[in-house]
């Protein structure tokens, strides 16, 4: 039985590399036949592939990597010190601007407090009354003006017992998560400690560097193509929201691009994305194929094709992006430019475009 199932397997495999030979050999074939017809035509004629040269602009991307980050990512510290009464919001809770996180305690402060109102409102109206006697000139404005003193220190005492009252009230300085928190009731707490830390997960950004060179081609409100490998399919919207005006380490530029296209919240604060700019390049140039130039960029030369012969001449490169190059001297637009085939031609050579 085992000697059948080996005979089998053998003649399977005999029959499939005998398949592949076939096919193999019909490709061959195939290339051959064509090797045969360009070289009978390489009689009269050089067969080669072309364009017609045009001015435009060149259109190329800027990709870039980053973290995720939140708008709103604050450590919020406490401006009084004192015993933690009472904690309102936790961990994971969502605040709004104003609301109040924690209590610290506030006995012997609003015992102050108290205190410094009601000389204030006292003299406050000592004030007033002094004022009246000193139109009927009954004290003299010497008076008047101890009382008016006595008043503004009093109202200044009242107001930093005030402030100091409402400072063991903690309130959220933003509107966002806690995303960290650092306290809890009984605990005591000096003056610029941390409570906690607040993010905004709805209002995300990603800060980039810019590259010299391209800094010309960006501008704020322009789009951005955001993707992460976490969500391999799905692409998320972004525009750049601030451009620096000073070039830092390395020459380059802080840009920050805000995320606009996450309806759905997927993107969280410290994702590693990748970013895409469409670079913007309004100047008109030439632009042609890197494999069109003969020789080096520095001493560059390129066949037009003129009645059916190439003709060789020297043009100057500027700039180039991936396989363009840009040819700022020696090419006008409606000329044919050969593009293939430019390597086995000569000046004055006969030529046929290919299609």
């Amino acid at each position: 039985m085992k000697n059948i199932i080996k005979k089998t397997l053998y003649t399977l495999a005999t029959v499939l590399v005998c398949v592949l030979i076939f096919f193999q050999l019909q490709s061959n074939k195939a290339e051959t036949a064509k090797i045969t017809e360009f070289a009978t035509q390489t009689g009269n004629f050089y067969p080669v592939k072309a364009m017609i040269v045009k001015a435009g602009t060149l259109e190329t991307d800027m990709e870039t990597t980053g973290f995720i980050q939140s708008e709103t990512d604050l450590d919020v510290l406490a401006e009084t010190q004192g015993t933690i009464k009472e904690v309102y919001k936790e961990k994971g809770d969502y605040v709004i601007k104003g609301d109040i996180i924690a209590k610290v305690d506030d006995e012997l402060l609003a015992a102050q407090l108290s205190a410094s109102k009601a000389t204030y409102e006292q003299l406050k109206k000592e004030v007033d009354r002094f004022t009246k006697l000193h139109k009927q000139n009954a004290v003299t404005s010497q008076n008047l003006e101890e009382v008016k003193l006595n008043f503004e220190s009093a109202e200044a005492n009242y107001i930093s017992a005030k402030r100091q009252f409402d400072d063991t009230r903690i309130k959220a300085p933003v509107s966002g998560f806690i995303e960290n928190d650092f306290i809890e009731e009984g605990q005591y707490i000096s003056r610029n400690g941390k409570v906690c830390n607040i993010i905004d997960s709805k209002k995300l950004k990603l800060k980039v560097s810019v590259a010299e060179r391209d800094y010309q081609h960006i501008k704020i409100g322009q789009k951005v193509r955001i993707s992460t490998p976490v969500y391999s399919d799905t692409e998320f919207d972004g525009s750049i929201a601030y451009i620096g005006k000073k070039a830092g380490f390395g020459n380059t530029f802080d840009a920050d691009i805000k995320v606009i296209g996450d309806q759905q919240n997927l993107l969280k604060a410290g994702m590693f994305v990748t970013a895409n700019i469409a670079l913007e390049n309004d100047s008109q140039g030439i632009y042609v194929p890197r494999k069109a130039i003969n020789g080096s960029l520095k001493d560059a030369s390129v066949y037009i094709i003129e009645n059916g012969v190439a003709v060789s001449r020297n043009v100057k490169i500027g700039g180039g992006v991936d396989n363009l190059v840009e040819v700022t001297d020696g090419l006008v637009p409606g000329e044919t430019l050969v593009t293939e085939g430019n390597y086995s031609i000569f000046n004055g050579a006969k030529v046929k475009i290919l299609d």
